[in-house]
C-alpha cells in the first residue's frame, strides 16, 4: 500500500500573516490570532480530508520558523538574529544557546494542535531533528557539538514522549543538514541522536532530508534507528541510492517545494515505478521533498491534489 501525506509546513493566508504581524506589534488581541490561526487550520485540514491523505498535520502555521518554538519549549535557549534557510529566500532566528537544553514541560499544546485535528486521522508531529537544529544553532563555547545534540535529542524524546500521550502516531525529524557534506563522525553524532529521541513506545519515526544529495552516505543513513527515510529526490537521484539494501519504508518526495510548476500525475507515477523497481524498499510513501510553505498557496494546494491522484492511480 502506498501512503501519502505532508512533510512540513503550509503557506499561510494573507490573513494570518497580517494577523501575525499586528500581534507582535500588539495592535491587535491574541484572540484575533488565534481566530485567524484556526480559520487557516480548519482549511487546511478540509483539504487533507478531501485528498484523502494518511496522516493530518496541522502545517505549522503559527511557527514562524522550524526553531522559534522551541525557545519556549526548552530551557537554555534564547532567541539571535535572522539568518537565511539554506538557498531560500527565507530566514529563521538563529537558536543561541546559553546553557544546557532541556525540555520545559510547558506549552506544548501551544504548538502542536492536537486538539484541533479530528481523531479519526492518525496525526503527524513534524520536528527539527537534533542534529539540524544543533548545528543551524550558535553553540556556547563550554559545549561540544556532540553534547548538545545529545541534550536536544533528550529534549525531543520528552517531547515526543508528551505528544504520543496526547494522541499523534507519527513523528518526523526533518534534518537538512545532514544531506550537506557531512564528514562521518558528523554523522556518528547525529545518529547517536536518534537513538535517544526516535524511541517513542508505539510511535512510528521518520528521518526527512532535503535540500542536498544523500547518495554518498545514503549507507550510513539506513544503519539509523528510524522507521522511515524520506528522501528529495530533486536533490538525489534514484541511481545513487539503488545499490543499497533498502530495508525501510521510503518517503519519495517526488513534489518540489520550490518550484511552482505543477507535476503531472503520469510523470510522478512512471518515477515512482522506477523507484519501487530499482530500489526495492520495504514500502513507499509519496510527498512533497521540503515544505510547501516557499510557494503560494493555491499552488500548494494543487500539488496535494496531484499527490492525491498519483496515490490513486497507483493503488
Amino acid at each position: 500500500m502506498i501512503e501519502a501525506y505532508l512533510t512540513g509546513s503550509f503557506p499561510r493566508s494573507e490573513g494570518l500573516v497580517e494577523a501575525t504581524r499586528a500581534a507582535v506589534r500588539r495592535r491587535i488581541p491574541s484572540s484575533d490570532l488565534e481566530a485567524a490561526f484556526r480559520s487557516d487550520l480548519s482549511e487546511l485540514i478540509r483539504l487533507q480530508r478531501d485528498a484523502a491523505l494518511d496522516f493530518l498535520v496541522d502545517g505549522q502555521l503559527n511557527w514562524q520558523d522550524l526553531f522559534r518554538p522551541f525557545s519556549k519549549l526548552f530551557t537554555g535557549i534564547t532567541l539571535g538574529g535572522l539568518t537565511r534557510w539554506f538557498d531560500n529566500n527565507t530566514f529563521y532566528r538563529k537558536p543561541l544557546i546559553v546553557e544546557r537544553v532541556r525540555f520545559s514541560n510547558a506549552g506544548v499544546e501551544q504548538y502542536f494542535r492536537s486538539d484541533l485535528l479530528p481523531a479519526s486521522v492518525p496525526k503527524r508531529a513534524i520536528l527539527p531533528g537534533p542534529f539540524t537544529f544543533a548545528v543551524m544553532s550558535q553553540n556556547s563555547p563550554q559545549t561540544s557539538l556532540a553534547d548538545l545534540v545529545d541534550d536536544i535529542a533528550h529534549a525531543l524524546k520528552d517531547t515526543v514522549d508528551v505528544l504520543h500521550k496526547s494522541g499523534y502516531t507519527h513523528f518526523q525529524f526533518n534534518e537538512p543538514c545532514l544531506a550537506v557534506g557531512r564528514t562521518r563522525g558528523e554523522l556518528e553524532i547525529a545518529k547517536h541522536g536518534f537513538e535517544i529521541c526516535a524511541k517513542a513506545n508505539g510511535a512510528s519515526t521518520d528521518l526527512h532530508l532535503y535540500f542536498g544529495d544523500v547518495g554518498p552516505i545514503v549507507h550510513l543513513l539506513l544503519d539509523f534507528p528510524v522507521d522511515c527515510l524520506g528522501l528529495d529526490f530533486y536533490a538525489s537521484s534514484v541511481d545513487s541510492i539503488a545499490d543499497y539494501s533498502f530495508q525501510k519504508q521510503l518517503g519519495c518526495g517526488c513534489i518540489d517545494g520550490r518550484n511552482s510548476l505543477v507535476e503531472s500525475p503520469n510523470d510522478l507515477i512512471g518515477f515512482i515505478t522506477k523507484v519501487r523497481d530499482d530500489i526495492e524498499p520495504e514500502g513507499i510513501s509519496i510527498c512533497p521533498n521540503c515544505d510547501l510553505e516557499f510557494l503560494p498557496s493555491v499552488i500548494a494546494e494543487k500539488k496535494v491534489r496531484v499527490l492525491t491522484e498519483t496515490k490513486r492511480r497507483l493503488a
